[in-house]
């Protein structure tokens, strides 16, 4: 049964990125079927990313969230999201075709490059027998009005013990993170990123909206 709770909430995810971000754009590609989703966590925007990439890639989606937090906001567990204290559900969730997105640095960190991963995404991977994959995520302000998110992702292969797992996952999402910042730093910024596909639209910039005015009004030429 359709849970009415969860779809409002899920569109209020969207409804915040368009409202408040230039757009989403995407990197890679993803498995048809439910993976683990490992990325660095630099901003309070990393979750709603992913909601909204997943959503739109047709992944329903679970989170990890550190259990002191979830106490605070319970009725989330609506959009399927569990507790630290909970792996069981994380298996439960990804046995029912749900994507798992964990934040292994295990809290909030300033932007940079990421910090010691915990085994626990590996752990997850190995448990459910799915894909793991580094996500690099970054949101940026650069040449518009409002922020942009860039998404990038690597399958990690899953051969070896959890920590052997956990040093390429490590290794590869600073890798990626690397690349991306230094993209970043190059390109013009009032265009998106090259080799990334818009994977939703946000809010354009004042300028933008002028230009569209202009051009569709006589009387302001």
């Amino acid at each position: 049964m359709r849970d009415p709770v969860a779809a409002f909430l899920r569109h209020g995810f969207t409804y915040l990125v368009r409202r408040d971000l230039r757009g989403v754009w995407l990197r890679g590609g993803l498995p048809r079927g439910p993976f683990v989703w490992a990325a660095n966590h630099h901003t309070w925007w990393d979750p709603f990313v992913a909601s909204v990439v997943l959503e739109r890639s047709r992944h329903p989606a679970c989170l990890l969230m550190q259990q002191d937090n979830l106490a605070r906001y319970r009725f989330v567990r609506r959009v399927g999201v569990f507790g630290t204290a909970e792996p069981r559900t994380g298996l439960r969730h990804l046995a029912d075709g749900r994507t798992l997105v964990i934040y292994p640095e295990g809290e909030l960190r300033p932007a940079g490059p990421p910090g010691p991963l915990s085994p626990g995404a590996a752990w997850y991977a190995r448990q459910a027998s799915v894909p793991l994959y580094a996500v690099a995520v970054r949101v940026v302000l650069r040449g518009q009005t409002k922020p942009e998110a860039y998404v990038s992702c690597t399958e990690v292969t899953r051969r070896g013990s959890d920590g052997e797992v956990t040093e390429r996952l490590a290794d590869t999402l600073a890798a990626d993170l690397s690349a991306l910042d230094g993209q970043l730093a190059a390109a013009e910024p009032r265009r998106p990123l090259a080799s990334f596909r818009r994977v939703l639209a946000g809010r354009r910039s004042v300028d933008e909206r002028i230009d569209t005015v202009q051009g569709a009004a006589s009387w302001a030429s």
